[in-house]
């Protein structure tokens, strides 16, 4: 009987390792440096910004994609969001999104030649994966529109509501994101955000020494450099991370270095 229980641990112990192995891991990412739209700036870090945060996704064994400007398009972003929820077939598969653009405070992101995506239409995509390990950064003004949405705007679906999506976005609603760091003390071609998102998904943000980086920690990493950098760089203006989120998420693993 001993014997018995003893294998049949075993043989639950590798099921739950090879669920585990088989994870799969996928990512999408989007700057549009280049607007071609009319009224709007061109945003110089948003391109480098997605395609550097693709690079450590991609050491991170995260499969997807990276658009930049011409090919940053509203048709071609939507498309993108829903094959990575397509290939996401298991409930321990992993999606990662980022999007590096202007941001409106009524609730959407600019695409290339004037084209909006609303941050519903994103939410109502992702809230049909089949996991529910979903994480979306953002690095746009007034990107925190995004949680007033998900918790106030009756007009949200209920699954986009009830997804369990974890955001971290690059300011609050009313506040205006920095698009580059002041390069005169730090030659780097990143926004504030997105500079510190590439460093702590690469190891900065490993505040226990663990070698690994949790959602939590890797958001206290980007507010914590955000802020600072703010104060230094241009005191007069302000920019605040936020993360919304299920707490069931903040020790998710999501590097390791």
């Amino acid at each position: 009987m001993k014997k018995l229980s003893v294998i049949l641990f075993m043989v639950l112990a590798i099921f739950v390792m090879s669920g585990n192995v088989n994870a799969k891991n996928y990512c999408f990412c989007m700057g549009l440096s280049k607007c071609n739209t009319p009224g709007a700036q061109d945003i110089s870090s948003a391109q480098y910004d997605a395609i550097d945060f693709k690079k450590a996704l991609q050491k991170q064994g995260y499969k997807g994609s990276v658009i930049v400007n011409q090919y940053a398009t509203r048709e071609n972003v939507l498309k993108r969001v829903k094959n990575v929820v397509a290939a996401a077939k298991k409930p321990d598969d992993r999606i990662v999104l980022f999007f590096a653009t202007h941001g409106q405070d009524d609730g959407y992101l600019l695409t290339y030649g004037g084209g909006a995506v609303y941050y519903k239409e994103i939410i109502d995509i992702l809230a049909k994966s089949k996991t529910k390990h979903v994480y979306v950064f953002v690095m746009a003004c007034f990107s925190g529109t995004i949680t007033k949405g998900l918790t106030s705007d009756p007009n949200w679906s209920d699954d986009a509501v009830k997804s369990g999506i974890t955001f971290i976005v690059s300011s609050r609603p009313g506040e205006t994101s920095k698009s580059i760091i002041n390069r005169e003390t730090t030659p780097v071609r990143h926004s504030v955000f997105g500079n510190a998102l590439v460093k702590g998904f690469r190891g900065q943000a490993d505040r226990d020494g663990d070698r690994k980086i949790t959602i939590m920690e890797l958001f206290k990493y980007v507010y914590n450099e955000v802020t600072m950098r703010m104060e230094s760089d241009d005191p007069d203006m302000v920019q605040h991370p936020q993360m919304i989120g299920p707490s069931s998420e903040h020790n998710t693993v999501i590097a390791k270095w």
